[in-house]
């Protein structure tokens, strides 16, 4: 396989003079020509494949000549191709301003303005439909294949040179799935599945999310031929009603029911936004504007050669409505103690990272801390009075470290730490703070548990209760009490004395979180079975075996009403009468836990597979009437409960994102993704949100 070898070595009229970074399918250099010094830098890919024989070569200079064809203002030229060593490579245009991928990650799914949008969509179907004139179809349309030139125009690039020689046999097995057309996915491709494929790049643009997202392009490919998208206006209220109907258009699952051609998908874009159509050109360029203003960058950008770069070296773009993110490096804390002993070393303050949300509210990361310790993690945090509290746990079963498990206070304002106290096992869950003490829960599988009472401001302990089976689950505060639920079981203690007041075993293990209300327990087991508890003292009063899973509960004036779900439907029921007030359909899966709060059910839910990561649905519910108050749409599956503090609500998914979202509308405030891990259930106290990531973050919201 060609390697970094080559650097200094002449391919056609041109020397390898840097090495921009390798990927499946090359190698990818900038060049200078060997003998004119003044002519510009080129990219030049060298495959990682050789051709053998006469027709592969034949092949190769067909496609070669073919693309040779493709002269257009908006189309990244090829300017030479040939053989090295029996290994083909091909000389582009060098394009600066990097690709609309990048773009699209670096701003987190902030905005490009309308007008802005039209531009590069119409840049772009010009190039296309250029292509198609030539009977060309480019098949593999996406941000990558957008690259920008040091003026800030489109240029598309990739008309799957490497896939051919790739030897694909089968159509459908070339492109890429979040934009291949249905057709595609059933081997079947024309003008009309790049017509798709650019549908898809804007409604990207116009709402901040792809038109189907999964783990694997077989559900992705199920979703583009059976699933409706989303309407764009459900994501973005912004987008004008006649701009998401020429999309919706476009993205029609029938080939026979889009734009006949790629320019009038394009001209009715235009008509649509009501910009000007001339006579003389099917697609008149919009007028310079300025913004996006693309500045060049040091190296091409590597996407259009299906690469890595070694050394990211992306361009800055300004696009109204977002924000740059900055790479922050990481803090370590050392010198960890036990209670009452001194912490030496301060973490240090990261620099600024700024992420902006559609209507310009922006989470600043203030301070990130690790737990100073090899192979452990911090859990999710808790926040009570200006001082976070979090649990720490070791991957290492072996490790000889007694500090690996602790619970530990912060400074919240600057992670400053504060005290900490080493437990006897892990703590996985969130500490629970209640009337001057922190709760928490700690196990190890195959191991027993134990449960602490720790006063809030010293790390005194002040109890603790060993467990026969281990707990990784956080505990519930109520009646004076403090509920502890290992996977078998049920723990009441005094919240005082730490001294047993009952205990329940059961032989299937639990559901889920058993739910406290007014005295009453509602404990629910893998079996199906769900049972009401006396929570003073653990008298089972009632067993139910066909109501589902009881997801919460609150108190009403009649009495106690839960919200249950089964068979896909969410209804709300008076647990004294079993009289149901509403029902609610919900897609197929639950995603994180419901949260009741001020009246109102806050629940995920998605209609995929298990873990699929899109169409991610947050609801808020009104839990007197089931009437559905809003819809937020979010890119992945929820990882845990929702947290609502006043009129803002967090959430973390799986797709390591955190969600700021209204609690009076649903709409989007911000998102972000911090940290290089699993985004834990975030706690918010006085305009700041902590998260954990395996290590633990302090943003300031704005």
């Amino acid at each position: 396989m060609v390697n970094d070898k080559l650097l200094g070595s002449q391919l056609g009229s041109y020397i390898l003079v840097k090495d921009l970074g390798h990927g499946a399918f090359g190698s990818v250099y900038l060049g200078q020509h060997f003998l004119l010094e003044h002519k510009p830098p080129v990219a030049v890919k060298v495959l990682n494949t050789t051709l053998n024989t006469q027709e592969e070569i034949d092949r190769f200079f067909q496609e070669a000549v073919i693309l040779d064809k493709l002269t257009h203002p908006n189309i990244l030229p090829v300017v030479d191709a040939n053989l090295y060593e029996g290994y083909p490579f091909f000389v582009a245009e060098y394009a600066p301003g990097g690709s609309l991928r990048d773009h699209l990650d670096k701003f987190n799914s902030s905005l490009m303005p309308l007008m802005d949008t039209m531009h590069l969509l119409n840049q772009v179907g010009q190039a296309l439909q250029h292509a198609h004139d030539l009977d060309i179809v480019h098949r593999d349309l996406k941000p990558a294949n957008i690259l920008f030139n040091a003026d800030g125009d489109a240029l598309l690039a990739d008309f799957g040179i490497a896939i051919q020689l790739q030897k694909t046999r089968r159509v459908d097995e070339i492109g890429t799935p979040p934009y291949m057309s249905p057709e595609q996915f059933k081997g079947k491709v024309s003008k009309k599945s790049d017509q798709y494929a650019l549908a898809c790049i804007a409604y990207e643009l116009l709402t901040g999310q792809q038109l189907f997202t999964a783990d694997d392009p077989y559900t992705i490919g199920y979703k583009h031929i059976y699933e409706a998208p989303i309407e764009p206006r459900e994501l973005n209220p912004d987008i004008p009603p006649e701009i998401e109907a020429v999309i919706l258009k476009a993205l029609s699952k029938e080939r026979d029911d889009r734009y006949d051609s790629v320019a009038d998908f394009v001209r009715a874009l235009r008509l649509a936004a009501g910009l000007p159509i001339s006579t003389s050109t099917p697609l008149p360029p919009l007028p310079k504007n300025p913004t996006p203003e693309i500045k060049p960058a040091q190296a091409p950008d590597n996407d259009l050669w299906d690469i890595e770069p070694e050394v990211p070296g992306r361009p800055a773009v300004n696009i109204r409505r977002a924000s740059q993110l900055s790479d922050p490096h990481q803090t370590q804390l050392e010198g960890i103690s036990n209670a009452g002993s001194g912490i030496q070393k301060t973490p240090q303050a990261r620099p600024p990272m700024h992420i902006t949300g559609g209507n310009g509210m922006q989470a600043l990361l203030v301070w990130s801390v690790n737990t100073g310790l090899d192979h452990t993690y911090y859990s999710e945090p808790a926040v009570f009075n200006g001082i976070l509290y979090a649990g720490t746990y070791t991957t290492n079963v072996d490790n000889p470290n007694r500090e690996a498990n602790q619970l530990r206070a912060l400074d919240a304002a600057t992670g400053q730490p504060l005290w900490a106290v080493t437990t006897s096992y892990g703590i996985y869950d969130a500490p629970v703070v209640a009337n001057g003490t922190v709760y928490v829960c700690t196990g190890n599988i195959n191991l027993p548990g134990e449960v602490y009472a720790i006063d809030a401001c010293t790390g005194a302990v002040r109890w603790s209760f060993p467990t026969i089976e281990y707990i990784k689950v956080k505990p519930t505060i109520a009646n004076d009490m403090v509920y502890a639920y290992p996977e078998h079981g049920v723990y009441a203690l005094d919240a005082e004395t730490g001294r047993e007041c009952w205990s329940v075993t059961i032989k299937a293990g639990m559901a889920n979180r058993p739910v406290v209300a007014s005295g009453k327990m509602y404990l629910g087991t893998e079996r199906g079975y769900s049972y009401e508890l006396d929570a003073l003292t653990g008298q089972k009063l009632n067993t139910f075996s066909d109501i589902g899973d009881i997801l919460a509960a609150e108190t009403t004036v009649d009495g106690i009403t839960a919200i249950c779900l089964l068979n896909g439907d969410l209804y709300a029921m008076d647990m004294r009468t079993q009289q149901v007030f509403w029902t609610l359909q919900m897609d197929k899966h639950l995603s994180g836990d419901l949260i009741l709060k001020n009246g109102i059910a806050y629940v995920g839910a998605h209609g995929g597979f298990v873990g699929d990561s899109s169409n991610t649905k947050l609801h808020a519910i009104d839990t007197k009437t089931g009437k559905i108050l809003w819809i937020a749409h979010l890119k992945h599956e929820i990882e845990s409960a929702p947290v609502i503090v006043e009129n803002l609500i967090c959430v973390s998914t799986f797709g390591r994102e955190l969600y700021g979202i209204s609690a009076q509308n649903g709409q989007i405030l911000f998102t972000a993704k911090v940290g290089k891990g699993r985004i834990n259930r975030p706690s918010i106290e006085d305009g700041m949100v902590f998260v954990s990531t395996s290590e633990m973050h302090g943003l300031q919201v704005k």
